[in-house]
Protein backbone atom coordinates (compact mmCIF):
# COMPACT_ATOMS: atom_id res chain seq x y z
CA UNK A 1 0.00 0.00 0.00
CA UNK A 2 3.14 2.45 0.45
CA UNK A 3 3.91 1.80 -2.87
CA UNK A 4 1.06 2.34 -4.74
CA UNK A 5 0.66 6.05 -2.68
CA UNK A 6 3.24 7.52 -3.95
CA UNK A 7 2.19 6.37 -7.56
CA UNK A 8 -1.18 7.76 -7.48
CA UNK A 9 0.46 10.75 -6.09
CA UNK A 10 2.76 10.96 -8.91
CA UNK A 11 -0.12 10.37 -11.34
CA UNK A 12 -2.43 12.91 -10.19
CA UNK A 13 0.55 15.64 -10.32
CA UNK A 14 1.36 14.08 -13.41
CA UNK A 15 -2.10 14.60 -14.76
CA UNK A 16 -2.22 18.30 -13.07
CA UNK A 17 0.81 19.04 -15.08
CA UNK A 18 -0.97 18.04 -18.28
CA UNK A 19 -4.30 19.86 -18.18
CA UNK A 20 -2.23 23.19 -17.11
CA UNK A 21 -0.56 22.99 -20.51
CA UNK A 22 -3.54 21.80 -22.24
CA UNK A 23 -5.25 24.72 -20.95
CA UNK A 24 -2.29 26.90 -21.81
CA UNK A 25 -2.39 25.44 -25.60
CA UNK A 26 -6.23 26.46 -25.88
CA UNK A 27 -7.03 30.05 -27.73
CA UNK A 28 -7.89 32.56 -26.36
CA UNK A 29 -11.05 34.48 -26.93
CA UNK A 30 -10.83 37.62 -25.26
CA UNK A 31 -7.59 38.55 -26.67
CA UNK A 32 -8.68 37.67 -30.36
CA UNK A 33 -11.48 39.58 -30.08
CA UNK A 34 -9.58 42.62 -28.77
CA UNK A 35 -6.64 42.31 -31.18
CA UNK A 36 -8.73 43.80 -34.21
CA UNK A 37 -9.91 46.76 -31.37
CA UNK A 38 -6.76 47.52 -31.19
CA UNK A 39 -5.56 47.73 -34.69
CA UNK A 40 -9.02 50.29 -35.66
CA UNK A 41 -7.73 52.11 -32.73
CA UNK A 42 -4.31 52.34 -34.33
CA UNK A 43 -5.72 53.45 -38.06
CA UNK A 44 -8.14 55.57 -36.72
CA UNK A 45 -5.20 57.56 -34.89
CA UNK A 46 -3.30 57.65 -37.87
CA UNK A 47 -6.20 58.38 -40.15
CA UNK A 48 -7.50 61.66 -38.07
CA UNK A 49 -4.87 64.30 -39.04
CA UNK A 50 -4.63 62.82 -42.94
CA UNK A 51 -8.24 63.71 -42.52
CA UNK A 52 -8.17 67.21 -40.81
CA UNK A 53 -5.12 68.02 -42.27
CA UNK A 54 -7.03 67.41 -45.89
CA UNK A 55 -9.58 69.58 -44.87
CA UNK A 56 -7.33 72.72 -43.65
CA UNK A 57 -6.01 72.66 -46.54
CA UNK A 58 -8.62 72.67 -49.24
CA UNK A 59 -10.22 75.67 -46.55
CA UNK A 60 -7.01 77.36 -47.03
CA UNK A 61 -7.22 76.87 -50.90
CA UNK A 62 -10.90 78.27 -51.28
CA UNK A 63 -9.72 81.16 -48.79
CA UNK A 64 -6.63 82.11 -51.27
CA UNK A 65 -9.22 81.74 -53.90
CA UNK A 66 -11.47 84.07 -52.96
CA UNK A 67 -9.27 86.54 -51.76
CA UNK A 68 -7.95 86.01 -55.08
CA UNK A 69 -10.64 87.40 -56.87
CA UNK A 70 -11.42 89.81 -54.44
CA UNK A 71 -7.77 91.20 -55.36
CA UNK A 72 -8.92 90.85 -58.83
CA UNK A 73 -11.96 92.60 -58.53
CA UNK A 74 -10.46 95.68 -56.29
CA UNK A 75 -7.87 96.09 -59.15
CA UNK A 76 -10.53 96.03 -61.92
CA UNK A 77 -12.45 98.30 -59.99
CA UNK A 78 -9.45 100.54 -59.92
CA UNK A 79 -8.46 100.31 -63.58
CA UNK A 80 -12.70 101.40 -64.11
CA UNK A 81 -12.47 104.20 -62.02
CA UNK A 82 -12.75 107.32 -64.92
CA UNK A 83 -10.65 110.46 -64.07
CA UNK A 84 -12.57 113.14 -65.23
CA UNK A 85 -12.22 116.96 -65.36
CA UNK A 86 -14.31 119.18 -67.89
CA UNK A 87 -12.30 122.34 -68.95
CA UNK A 88 -14.15 125.62 -69.34
CA UNK A 89 -13.73 127.92 -71.55
CA UNK A 90 -15.13 131.98 -70.92
CA UNK A 91 -15.73 135.53 -73.07
CA UNK A 92 -15.06 133.99 -76.48
CA UNK A 93 -15.33 133.67 -79.39
CA UNK A 94 -12.66 135.53 -80.12
CA UNK A 95 -11.75 135.37 -83.91
CA UNK A 96 -8.22 134.00 -83.83
CA UNK A 97 -7.52 132.90 -80.38
CA UNK A 98 -10.71 130.27 -80.34
CA UNK A 99 -9.46 129.29 -83.83
CA UNK A 100 -6.80 128.09 -81.81
CA UNK A 101 -7.78 126.49 -79.33
CA UNK A 102 -9.80 124.44 -81.40
CA UNK A 103 -7.68 123.35 -83.50
CA UNK A 104 -5.19 121.96 -80.79
CA UNK A 105 -8.42 120.36 -78.91
CA UNK A 106 -9.17 118.86 -82.29
CA UNK A 107 -5.73 117.83 -82.40
CA UNK A 108 -6.24 115.64 -79.10
CA UNK A 109 -9.66 114.89 -79.59
CA UNK A 110 -10.87 116.57 -76.48
CA UNK A 111 -14.43 118.01 -76.22
CA UNK A 112 -14.60 120.89 -73.55
CA UNK A 113 -17.58 123.75 -72.53
CA UNK A 114 -17.42 127.50 -74.40
CA UNK A 115 -19.67 130.01 -72.65
CA UNK A 116 -19.71 132.64 -74.83
CA UNK A 117 -20.35 136.41 -74.87
CA UNK A 118 -23.58 137.70 -76.99
CA UNK A 119 -22.25 140.60 -78.27
CA UNK A 120 -18.66 138.22 -79.34
CA UNK A 121 -21.03 136.21 -81.45
CA UNK A 122 -21.67 138.74 -84.56
CA UNK A 123 -19.08 138.11 -86.86
CA UNK A 124 -17.74 135.26 -85.60
CA UNK A 125 -20.85 132.31 -86.65
CA UNK A 126 -18.61 129.78 -88.08
CA UNK A 127 -16.76 129.69 -84.92
CA UNK A 128 -20.29 128.62 -82.94
CA UNK A 129 -21.05 126.28 -85.86
CA UNK A 130 -17.35 124.38 -85.16
CA UNK A 131 -18.33 124.30 -81.35
CA UNK A 132 -21.25 122.73 -81.43
CA UNK A 133 -20.23 120.22 -84.81
CA UNK A 134 -16.97 119.45 -82.74
CA UNK A 135 -18.76 118.20 -79.98
CA UNK A 136 -18.07 121.10 -77.29
CA UNK A 137 -21.00 122.40 -75.03
CA UNK A 138 -22.28 126.18 -75.74
CA UNK A 139 -23.26 127.87 -72.68
CA UNK A 140 -23.79 131.35 -71.89
CA UNK A 141 -22.08 133.98 -70.50
CA UNK A 142 -24.87 137.24 -70.64
CA UNK A 143 -24.54 139.39 -73.41
CA UNK A 144 -22.76 141.95 -72.10
CA UNK A 145 -20.71 140.12 -69.39
CA UNK A 146 -22.64 141.74 -66.47
CA UNK A 147 -22.75 141.12 -63.24
CA UNK A 148 -26.57 139.32 -63.32
CA UNK A 149 -27.32 140.46 -59.26
CA UNK A 150 -27.31 144.14 -60.09
CA UNK A 151 -29.63 143.80 -62.72
CA UNK A 152 -33.52 143.44 -62.28
CA UNK A 153 -35.13 140.34 -63.39
CA UNK A 154 -36.48 141.21 -66.35
CA UNK A 155 -33.06 142.78 -67.40
CA UNK A 156 -31.41 139.62 -66.17
CA UNK A 157 -33.09 137.53 -68.38
CA UNK A 158 -33.05 139.47 -71.23
CA UNK A 159 -28.75 139.43 -71.03
CA UNK A 160 -29.04 135.95 -71.04
CA UNK A 161 -32.06 135.35 -73.55
CA UNK A 162 -30.16 137.48 -76.40
CA UNK A 163 -27.13 134.95 -76.23
CA UNK A 164 -29.03 131.87 -76.15
CA UNK A 165 -31.38 133.59 -78.96
CA UNK A 166 -27.77 134.10 -81.21
CA UNK A 167 -26.67 130.78 -80.59
CA UNK A 168 -29.75 128.98 -81.48
CA UNK A 169 -30.17 130.85 -84.59
CA UNK A 170 -26.33 129.51 -85.14
CA UNK A 171 -26.76 125.83 -83.89
CA UNK A 172 -30.99 125.30 -83.17
CA UNK A 173 -30.21 124.51 -79.06
CA UNK A 174 -30.49 127.10 -76.50
CA UNK A 175 -27.84 127.47 -73.93
CA UNK A 176 -29.77 126.12 -71.11
CA UNK A 177 -25.91 126.20 -69.44
CA UNK A 178 -25.45 129.81 -67.96
CA UNK A 179 -21.94 130.72 -66.28
CA UNK A 180 -22.55 133.80 -64.45
CA UNK A 181 -20.19 136.57 -65.16
CA UNK A 182 -18.36 137.07 -61.45
CA UNK A 183 -20.06 133.95 -60.17
CA UNK A 184 -23.25 136.50 -59.17
CA UNK A 185 -26.27 134.16 -59.67
CA UNK A 186 -29.85 134.95 -58.52
CA UNK A 187 -31.84 131.94 -58.00
CA UNK A 188 -35.41 134.03 -58.80
CA UNK A 189 -35.02 133.97 -62.71
CA UNK A 190 -37.58 132.20 -64.40
CA UNK A 191 -36.62 133.39 -68.13
CA UNK A 192 -37.79 131.79 -71.48
CA UNK A 193 -35.89 128.59 -71.22
CA UNK A 194 -34.60 126.59 -68.03
CA UNK A 195 -31.10 127.09 -67.50
CA UNK A 196 -28.21 125.79 -64.83
CA UNK A 197 -26.32 128.44 -63.63
CA UNK A 198 -22.28 126.34 -63.68
CA UNK A 199 -19.34 128.17 -61.24
CA UNK A 200 -15.93 126.47 -61.19
CA UNK A 201 -13.71 124.78 -58.90
CA UNK A 202 -10.02 125.53 -60.01
CA UNK A 203 -9.71 129.12 -61.38
CA UNK A 204 -5.96 130.05 -61.92
CA UNK A 205 -6.76 133.55 -62.95
CA UNK A 206 -5.29 133.29 -65.97
CA UNK A 207 -6.94 136.70 -67.21
CA UNK A 208 -4.64 138.46 -64.41
CA UNK A 209 -1.03 137.02 -66.60
CA UNK A 210 0.39 136.61 -69.48
CA UNK A 211 2.66 133.84 -67.18
CA UNK A 212 1.94 130.38 -69.41
CA UNK A 213 3.32 128.26 -67.36
CA UNK A 214 2.32 129.70 -64.11
CA UNK A 215 -1.41 129.32 -65.15
CA UNK A 216 0.08 125.37 -66.12
CA UNK A 217 1.31 125.15 -62.90
CA UNK A 218 -1.60 126.89 -60.84
CA UNK A 219 -4.09 124.36 -62.48
CA UNK A 220 -1.87 121.33 -62.36
CA UNK A 221 -1.69 121.99 -58.25
CA UNK A 222 -5.45 121.94 -57.43
CA UNK A 223 -7.04 119.85 -60.31
CA UNK A 224 -8.63 116.85 -58.84
CA UNK A 225 -11.14 114.60 -60.32
CA UNK A 226 -14.79 115.57 -61.19
CA UNK A 227 -13.36 119.37 -61.08
CA UNK A 228 -14.21 122.49 -63.64
CA UNK A 229 -11.60 124.56 -64.70
CA UNK A 230 -12.26 127.82 -65.19
CA UNK A 231 -9.94 129.46 -68.40
CA UNK A 232 -10.60 131.85 -71.32
CA UNK A 233 -10.58 131.34 -74.51
CA UNK A 234 -9.82 135.31 -75.31
CA UNK A 235 -6.06 135.27 -74.66
CA UNK A 236 -3.51 133.70 -76.39
CA UNK A 237 -1.44 132.89 -73.45
CA UNK A 238 -4.90 131.28 -71.50
CA UNK A 239 -5.12 128.95 -74.67
CA UNK A 240 -1.50 128.02 -74.96
CA UNK A 241 -1.93 127.18 -71.50
CA UNK A 242 -4.79 125.33 -71.71
CA UNK A 243 -3.34 123.11 -74.19
CA UNK A 244 -0.01 122.34 -71.80
CA UNK A 245 -3.15 121.26 -69.50
CA UNK A 246 -4.50 119.01 -71.32
CA UNK A 247 -1.08 117.38 -72.36
CA UNK A 248 -0.12 117.09 -68.56
CA UNK A 249 -3.92 115.93 -67.80
CA UNK A 250 -4.02 113.72 -70.44
CA UNK A 251 -0.27 111.73 -69.41
CA UNK A 252 -1.92 111.38 -65.53
CA UNK A 253 -4.94 109.81 -66.75
CA UNK A 254 -7.69 112.22 -67.07
CA UNK A 255 -10.54 112.13 -69.35
CA UNK A 256 -11.77 115.76 -70.56
CA UNK A 257 -15.96 115.67 -70.83
CA UNK A 258 -18.13 118.61 -70.91
CA UNK A 259 -20.00 120.31 -67.79
CA UNK A 260 -23.43 118.61 -68.55
CA UNK A 261 -21.64 115.01 -68.13
CA UNK A 262 -20.50 115.96 -64.62
CA UNK A 263 -23.25 117.66 -63.40
CA UNK A 264 -26.34 115.50 -64.47
CA UNK A 265 -24.85 112.14 -62.64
Amino acid sequence: MKKIFPMIVFSCMTAVVLLICIYRSLPREDVAEKAPEVADATMAVDATPETDTTVEIDAMSETEAVQGKEVAGETEATQDETRRVALTFDDGPHPVYTVKLLDGLAERDVQATFFVIGENIPGNEEIIARMDQEGHLIGNHTYDHVKITDLSVEDACEQVEKTSALVKEITGKDTEYVRPPFGSWRKDLECSFEMIPVLWDVDPLDWTTCNVSDVVRRVLEAVEPDDIILLHDYYESSVDAALLIVDALTEQGYVFVTVDELILE
